[in-house]
């Protein structure tokens, strides 16, 4: 399926006067050409949002505090997939991810009743995988609120 398509499936559109900060889809879920899925995280973006300290959404420099948003049990594991967002990029976060329902999103397996937790932070920590095709996790270590969305 194309990006397009998927978008439109996912009611986003691409469209910037719906969600100013989100272009076409998540910064990381693009490649380096600029194309994307929203079901497929990229690992080298994930990196370079670490390293970087860049938003996952729209790519542009964080500032604090810092937004992760999982699955419950990623919170309760204290150790997310994606990368920290910006307050302003929280909802169409969380757009992309209750959109796709029960299907595959971001990195996350399709799976039923999956429900989200957002978690405010001051920092992070970047665990790396142990194996080579292990996923990146961050940290939150200095947790503000957490709560389900």
């Amino acid at each position: 399926m194309s990006v397009g398509l998927r978008l439109s499936r996912l009611g986003l559109g691409g469209d910037p006067g719906r969600s100013p900060h989100l272009s076409a889809v998540p910064f990381v879920a693009t490649d380096p050409g600029g194309a994307g899925d929203v079901a497929v995280l990229q690992r080298a973006r994930v990196v370079q949002c670490a390293l970087s300290r860049v938003c996952g959404v729209c790519a542009q420099t964080l500032d604090r505090p810092l937004h992760l948003l999982g699955t419950a049990s990623e919170a309760d594991d204290n150790a997310f997939r994606l990368p920290p967002v910006h307050a302003a990029c929280v909802d169409d976060l969380l757009a992309v991810l209750t959109a796709a329902g029960d299907g595959a999103v971001l990195g996350h397996e399709a799976g039923p009743d999956r429900r989200w937790t957002l978690v405010t932070t001051g920092g992070f920590d970047l665990v790396r995988p142990t194996a080579r095709d292990g996923l990146h996790l961050f940290r939150p270590n200095a947790v503000v609120e957490r709560r389900a969305v």
